[in-house]
């Protein structure tokens, strides 16, 4: 017997509806206010959950290049686009810089390791640009100001495109980081060493406007997210809204308790309705008891234990509520931001959290 395998139009109701439209504005948006400077956005960890693939194509024509964070993220990220990509975590051996190299992909040194990598290997193309990382407060990745400036004279020597990054240890960006960062740059100009400069996150873009310098590498904000925003909150638009609708509504008495372990119990008779969305699709559980969603422009409470497939929703508060109601879990009216601070969570770890059991429905 021969088994045909046929699409099949499935209509599970939870999906994350992406509007590339808002994208586009967010995007010119975000250009005007960086000016001359060339626009690298931050496309990484599946570009914050959007899809990488959908979100590159759409801004091909739009920006100067795209930053991820791994090797993996930028050399899968070549099929898709021509323009230049960063390699924010830089080569984690030296066969993966070669990789690197091979498939053009620009890349960060922050490291005594990796400057080992660099120096071992016999041809260099010279016209690779390679990134520095000058840690100015995170203490994660880069080297200090005592190092930075002998590591971008050793680097110059191999490459005719020198660029000096750092990273802001605050999301809004900092003033005196900001200041260390002019001493680097004033030092390697005095020493006539060619290089660009890249600073600002998202926040220091437009939080403080002087730490734009050459490149910008906007993240979150091109996806509408204002929370690290001191100004231009009202502008920028929300790309991505999760929704779903119930596959049960029911009526309970007073006493009754709902989900896992019980934790919620009825105060009076309610009414509640099950969402198909669970920690399984990337909800977080921390939100039991504690997030809200959106029915009918008001907010609604998450009941009881959120399980892996399902969570309930009290709607004893609503005269009329169907099948057909659209349940908004984040989205334009209803911010991830607000959502992540029901519970102890951030709007970058509910977006890129979701799992690809939510279908992404991109809209003009």
């Amino acid at each position: 017997m021969q088994i045909l395998h046929q699409k099949i139009k499935l209509n599970r109701p939870t999906v994350a509806e992406i509007n590339l439209k808002a994208l586009d504005f967010n995007i010119k948006k975000l250009k005007e206010i960086a000016k001359s400077s060339k626009f690298f956005p931050v496309i990484k960890a599946n570009a914050y959950g959007h899809g990488i693939k959908e979100i590159s194509k759409r801004l091909e024509n739009k920006v100067n290049g795209f930053c991820v964070a791994t090797s993996e993220e930028a050399i899968n990220l070549r099929s898709t686009t021509k323009k230049s990509i960063l390699d924010l975590e830089g080569p984690y051996d030296s066969s993966d810089l070669i990789e690197l190299i091979k498939n053009k992909i620009e890349f960060v040194i922050h490291s005594e390791r990796q400057l080992d990598f660099l120096f071992k290997l016999k041809k260099f193309p010279s016209a690779q640009t390679i990134w520095i990382k000058f840690d100015i407060g995170m203490n994660r990745l880069g080297f200090s100001s005592d190092e930075i400036i002998q590591v971008a004279e050793e680097i110059s020597k191999k490459t005719n495109n020198l660029v000096l990054m750092s990273h802001f240890s605050h999301y809004q960006g900092s003033s005196n980081q900001l200041v260390n960062f002019k001493k680097v740059e004033k030092k390697l100009t005095s020493l006539k060493i060619n290089f660009k400069s890249s600073l600002c996150n998202s926040g220091g873009m437009i939080n403080l406007p002087d730490s734009q310098k050459n490149i910008v590498r906007p993240g979150l904000c091109i996806f509408g997210i204002k929370s690290n925003l001191k100004k231009y909150n009202d502008d920028l638009k929300p790309v991505m809204t999760l929704k779903s609708k119930f596959i049960s509504i029911k009526d309970i008495s007073k006493g009754e308790k709902v989900g896992y372990e019980g934790i919620w119990t009825a105060p009076k008779k309610s009414k509640i309705g099950i969402l198909p969305i669970g920690f399984g699709d990337g909800y977080p559980t921390n939100l039991s008891n504690q997030g809200k969603v959106k029915i009918k422009n008001k907010l609604a409470p998450i009941i009881g234990k959120i399980s892996m497939d399902m969570m309930a929703i009290d709607l004893s508060s609503f005269r009329d509520i169907s099948y057909k109601d659209e349940v908004i879990i984040w989205g334009e009216s209803h911010g991830v931001d607000k959502v992540a601070k029901y519970a102890d969570n951030t709007e970058y770890s509910l977006l890129t959290g979701l799992s690809n059991r939510v279908k992404k429905i991109y809209k003009l």
